[in-house]
């Protein structure tokens, strides 16, 4: 979403030689900054980290966005395996993912030949983890990081106005990119295959010879966003609920085609590919905290728009945050959920090599709905919804849609039966369990899983049409009350219903099925978005 184009919301203009509020945005000055960075961590014990939950954070406003019933509802996509997949069937899964959001195209649908498309990445960390597994858990996978940026180059090719970018911080105002000098670089970035202490020739890397090229033959230029002064930024104004104005500084290259007005720097497509994680102050890590990275200024960052490290006000991080994505917004949105992780965003120890607490989810999300996709990402992750207050931030800013019901979340009830495999799998609370550690943010846990029980359907044949009948109920226990029914013929949804969710009847017109064989059956879905699916039926349609 860019509200450039609502002057009552924001402005933008170039940073040219105007400097944002602030004073000094660049610190040379690596030790100062690790030092406050380790000041205020020592805090976080103390003080803990408060009112980040959405009755918290809204606790003297009932203001919310009416989502009307014929609303069309965000598509998340939803792939996985009941087993860790190898380097070769991990392009599958992202094939299969982008395919049920954009259609058999894939990112054909949203790039073109010639574009300039920017990635932006997650690479905080790198160093963390246990020798032999470094970047696990960590790093958005330069696995898909790499697929990704190869599919896009050879739509975009390499001649004329192509380019293709992948971005991230590197906490060093240092023009390159893959410094070997900074442990925070791209070269460092890597998904370790030995247990060795250095990045070598074995590692899926994203810049093992340090040349501010991604590998894997995309071509794809490194950036630091680190190294880009104000001059070479432009400016966003937005007005936040709780924070008011907000001036949001990103890189010019982030500009679409229209704020540009003929300068060569900005970008047609861009793309998010965050890791699945949890986070100390927002619960949860995803598309919408991705932007951070892109923010103007070192120390800056760290303050955390005037929260530090849980010891402020949460709601002065919420909404820059939601400013931020409101400047510059993703297009699409390719999901890392290969890992989990459980005490994210790093380990938060200051060995490097004690080992990441993340566990194998083996799954990728995608959507072009940057809350839609948190939301989801919250429910796998085991989280209440209502525990995580940046999506109803975000949501209450017109960013995206975090009510379950108003998700249209591929798959059907694959969702549900991989969260079950998941708790199966990883039993438990302590490390290495499913669901992510509880408290994380503040964040809890589901209180149950289970899925809508006694789904049924029938059809008969009726004067206008046909009529269905159906059935559905809330387990016991229940936590998570039911949100949508859907009518399904031959596969595809063709009713979906907002009210009467436990029983009632249906008419429909099923004339494109003249003289036809068709199946059909509902999907009933709950607001931790389990699914259960009736018995399906056949008829012929008269």
């Amino acid at each position: 979403m860019n509200t450039s184009d609502d002057p009552a919301s924001n402005t933008c203009s170039d940073a040219g030689s105007t400097s944002p509020s602030g004073g000094v945005h660049y610190s040379s000055d690596i030790s100062r900054r690790w030092e406050k960075i380790h000041a205020d961590l020592k805090q976080l014990p103390i003080s803990g980290v408060r009112g980040t939950t959405i009755a918290a954070v809204y606790e003297n406003t009932s203001t919310r966005r009416n989502i009307l019933p014929d609303y069309p509802l965000p598509v998340v996509g939803f792939s996985c395996m009941m087993r860790e997949p190898a380097d070769g069937e991990i392009p599958g899964l992202i094939d299969d993912a982008v395919a049920q959001v954009l259609g058999p195209r894939g990112l054909s649908a949203i790039v073109r030949p010639g574009d300039r498309v920017v990635i932006k990445v997650n690479i905080v960390g790198p160093g963390q983890g246990l020798p032999g597994e470094k970047g696990r858990g960590i790093i958005s996978d330069p696995r898909i990081v790499r697929y990704v940026a190869g599919k896009v180059r050879e739509i975009i090719g390499f001649g004329g106005t192509a380019d293709l970018k992948v971005i991230d911080t590197t906490f060093t105002p240092e023009k390159d990119p893959s410094d070997k000098k900074n442990p925070q670089s791209f070269h460092y970035a890597r998904l370790q295959r030995s247990a060795g202490k250095t990045v070598d020739e074995n590692d899926v890397c994203y810049d093992y010879d340090a040349d501010g090229v991604l590998d894997g033959g995309s071509g794809a230029e490194l950036v630091n966003l680190d190294s880009v002064p104000v001059s070479e930024r432009f400016l966003t104004v937005i007005e936040e609920p709780i924070r008011g104005r907000c001036e949001v500084w990103l890189p010019k290259f982030l500009r679409t085609k229209e704020q540009a007005q003929g300068e060569a720097d900005y970008c047609d497509v861009y793309i998010g590919i965050p890791i699945l994680k949890s986070h100390g102050f927002c619960g949860m890590t995803g598309a919408l905290k991705l932007h951070w990275g892109s923010m103007l200024g070192l120390l800056e960052k760290q303050e955390h728009a005037g929260y530090g490290f849980g010891t402020g006000d949460i709601r002065q991080f919420l909404d820059y945050l939601c400013a931020m994505n409101r400047a510059r917004g993703f297009d699409f949105v390719i999901m890392d959920a290969l890992t989990g992780n459980r005490c994210g965003p790093a380990n938060n120890v200051d060995d490097w090599d004690a080992k990441t607490d993340f566990i194998l989810m083996n799954a990728i999300l995608c959507s072009k709905d940057s809350v839609a996709i948190d939301t989801v990402e919250t429910l796998l992750a085991g989280f209440q919804l209502d525990s995580i207050p940046l999506i109803e931030s975000a949501f209450r800013d017109g960013i995206g849609i975090n009510k379950p019901a108003y998700i249209d979340l591929k798959g059907f009830d694959a969702f549900t039966n991989h969260k079950r495999w998941l708790r199966e799998t990883y039993p438990g609370c302590d490390p290495g369990s499913y669901p992510l550690q509880a408290g994380m943010g503040n964040a809890r846990t589901h209180e149950d899983f289970n899925a809508p029980v006694n789904v049924t359907v029938s059809c008969r044949k009726e004067h206008q049409g046909y009529l269905f009948e159906y059935t559905a109920s809330e387990p016991i226990p229940c936590n998570h009350k039911l949100a949508r029914i859907d009518l399904l013929v031959n596969g595809s949804v063709v009713r979906r219903l907002f009210e009467n969710l436990t029983g009632g009847r249906l008419s429909v017109s099923l004339e494109e099925f003249r003289n036809k064989n068709v199946r059909y059956q509902i999907a009933a879905w709950d607001n931790a978005l389990n699914c259960t699916l009736s018995e399906e039926r056949e008829m012929k349609v008269a």
